[in-house]
């Protein structure tokens, strides 16, 4: 007996149904159960349902020209407000793929044609508090997405820079620096991030008040460190479950790794000994 091989989320898509199978927008649930009973508006639906797979692999691979190419041709303005729902969910769906993929081209493009992430559905008006629990961008600036946190900071998409992890209480410049992504600090820097906010809970990396630096420090990260001093982060802040400084957690990150490259058999040499300096 031959067993079925496992298959992707696109491919899986592009064999469902033309006509809402694995896709967002349901068919029952936009043309047949509304006004848009017309051929042309049934023609329109089923457009969409045959093109999505192929949007969403091209949002992925951020292939900006393939995207465009059915923006132009299929994801046209919709003839009435049920297939709209239609259109506005796929595209909200390949949008939520480029960012997650890291795909900053086809997300803006996506952005720029009327796709909404809908990052804030559940706020209501424009409560500050409510808007800073979106942690798209802690997300994006923990995987070193730069272009696309970029994009979610801009004035159109609105995430904050301030935004906090409900589990440890991270910022994205907390996450950039815990991972070591000095060019999401610089983006997080140019839009007006605290370079030296705390951390809410936990302890060592995840929290105790660990500011940015702290975890760039503890975590390794030179270049990271570097970046936030740089920017103006006061690098002398103590941190309340230790009372350690980013520059002590360098200095004993530097020690510890010097020791294991000298338990290896490496003799300090200027590779190493720069290292120790290199802050």
């Amino acid at each position: 007996m031959r067993l079925a091989h496992p298959r992707s989320r696109v491919a899986a898509a592009a064999s469902a149904s033309s006509r809402g199978g694995g896709t967002p927008g349901s068919w029952n649930l936009g043309v047949a159960h509304s006004a848009a009973n017309k051929k042309d508006q049934r023609d329109y639906v089923d457009a969409l349902f045959a093109q999505y797979p192929h949007l969403m692999e091209a949002a992925e691979a951020d292939d900006r020209k393939k995207v465009q190419e059915l923006m132009d041709a299929v994801y046209l303005p919709a003839p009435d407000a049920s297939t709209a729902k239609i259109r506005d969910a796929q595209l909200r769906a390949a949008a939520l793929a480029a960012a997650r993929a890291g795909g900053a081209k086809s997300l803006r493009l996506l952005l720029d044609r009327g796709a909404d992430l809908g990052l804030f559905d559940e706020v209501v008006g424009s409560d500050p508090e409510e808007r800073l629990r979106c942690t798209m961008g802690i997300e994006c600036a923990g995987r070193g997405r730069a272009e696309v946190l970029d994009v979610l900071l801009s004035e159109d998409v609105g995430v904050s820079t301030e935004c906090r992890d409900p589990r440890n209480g991270m910022t994205a410049l907390m996450a950039a620096a815990r991972f070591g992504h000095a060019a999401c600090i610089a983006v997080l820097v140019d839009r007006g991030a605290d370079v030296d906010a705390r951390s809410e809970y936990g302890s060592g990396a995840m929290g105790g008040g660990s500011t940015a630096a702290m975890m760039a420090a503890e975590n390794g990260h030179a270049g990271a460190l570097n970046a936030l001093r740089a920017a103006g982060a006061d690098v002398n802040l103590t941190r309340e479950v230790d009372g350690k400084t980013a520059m002590q957690l360098h200095r004993e990150k530097v020690t510890a790794e010097m020791k294991k490259l000298s338990n290896m058999g490496y003799v300090q040499g200027s590779s190493i000994g720069n290292y120790a300096t290199e802050i």
